[in-house]
């Protein structure tokens, strides 16, 4: 962690997002009992290098099983939340759940009162580590791999009807543009719906078939349209990257270069909106 925060700092970035959901392994440092000693390091790192944490991932998994995985993957959620508190971190990104069913008017009422049941707890441990709650758009297409027809949030209207059910302003919106682009939406338009409730991104490119991670153009994401809502709602929050098949498969000799790459983009697609 320390190298990939010096990396991450001398290649230009100004900060960084915590993926809570690579270190849920059973051997992690984050899993185990020594956990907020690890936080406490990786915390000292990023104010050795300059950089900060200023958004994160919780765990991803099926939250309404009954077994002993979704359990325990609970339990690191919280725990999640608890080292974004003492990281700093404002917004911890987590994705609606989604069940089968009739789709109608009735089912999507069923859905978000069981979504927002569960995430009830959630909420009440961010309030107490000064951390929110950021429900992320998913796509159908992850919903049919696990053969589902649709995944409840993949549209404004259902984000929107989840996060103001909370009226708590420590719940917002995360916009994925890879997932929003699989799905086919207007990005600029959805993104004008979302106003004020939009609290963090997860920003990728894909070719509108299947959820890549690429950076910016290296895909068909419609980038102007977006630049340009996000300016027009007032959106404060960071640009925040999910590129991880846009680096990681590279040789480790050039992931330095491709960062700094992905770092020129970024400023050129915030620069273009200004």
């Amino acid at each position: 962690m320390d190298k990939a925060i010096e990396r991450i700092a001398a290649a230009g970035f100004q900060a960084m997002d915590f993926n809570f959901c690579d270190w849920v392994f059973p051997e992690s440092p984050f899993a185990g009992d020594g956990w907020e000693h690890w936080i406490e390091e990786i915390a000292r790192a990023s104010e050795t290098h300059g950089i900060h944490f200023t958004q994160a991932h919780g765990p991803i998994f099926f939250k309404w099983e009954k077994d002993e995985r979704c359990q325990r993957m609970t339990e690191l959620s919280h725990r999640s939340l608890r080292a974004a508190g003492r990281l700093g971190i404002p917004w911890v990104v987590f994705e609606p759940e989604t069940d089968r069913g009739a789709w109608d008017s009735a089912h999507l009422e069923q859905l978000r009162r069981r979504n927002q049941e569960w995430f009830g707890p959630l909420l009440k441990t961010a309030e107490q580590t000064g951390t929110g709650l950021a429900l992320e758009n998913c796509t159908d297409l992850h919903a049919r791999h696990r053969g589902i027809s649709r995944w409840y949030g993949s549209v404004p209207a259902e984000l929107i009807a989840l996060v103001d059910g909370f009226e708590h302003p420590r719940v917002g919106i995360c916009w994925d543009t890879g997932h929003a682009h699989i799905q086919g939406l207007v990005q600029g338009q959805a993104l004008r719906a979302l106003g004020p409730r939009l609290k963090a991104l997860h920003i990728q490119d894909n070719n509108g078939n299947d959820d890549q991670h690429l950076a910016p153009h290296f895909g068909t994401v419609p980038w102007p349209e977006i630049m340009m809502a996000l300016r027009n709602i007032g959106y404060v929050g960071d640009f925040t990257y999910e590129i991880h098949n846009f680096i990681r498969p590279l040789p480790d000799a050039l992931r330095d270069e491709a960062l700094r790459l992905t770092v020129a983009i970024g400023r050129d697609l915030l620069g273009a909106s200004s």
